[in-house]
């Protein structure tokens, strides 16, 4: 809880991850997917990238700051639905918060 607050008031979706761990001889390697409480919010926008290059970004999602998300993993939005999408993370960014408000990694996908 978040003074008060429970998590699903800050997070009221669900996301799944799939860690970016490297690349290797078979291409790009992540972990095992991981379900996430997350917010969603399907939005464009021209974001710079972790390289710093000017790019569209079509979701950001917000997850906690304990999530292991880093630049380059995979995060399916809305799974297990019709209009499901998986992407990749472009950007990720750490914000730390004072209580009541929790601490939080921005994650803006592909």
């Amino acid at each position: 809880m978040n003074g008060g607050w429970g998590d699903h008031f800050w997070f009221p979706h669900t996301v799944t991850a799939r860690a970016f761990q490297g690349t290797g001889g078979r291409g790009k390697q992540y972990a095992d997917s991981v379900e996430l409480a997350a917010e969603v919010l399907d939005k464009t926008e021209r974001i710079r990238d972790a390289q710093g290059v000017e790019t569209v970004s079509s979701s950001r999602v917000t997850v906690s700051i304990s999530a292991d998300v880093p630049v380059g993993s995979l995060v399916t939005v809305r799974p297990g639905r019709p209009n499901a999408r998986a992407s990749e993370v472009l950007k990720a960014e750490i914000v730390e918060d004072d209580p009541p408000l929790p601490s939080h990694i921005v994650l803006w996908l592909k």
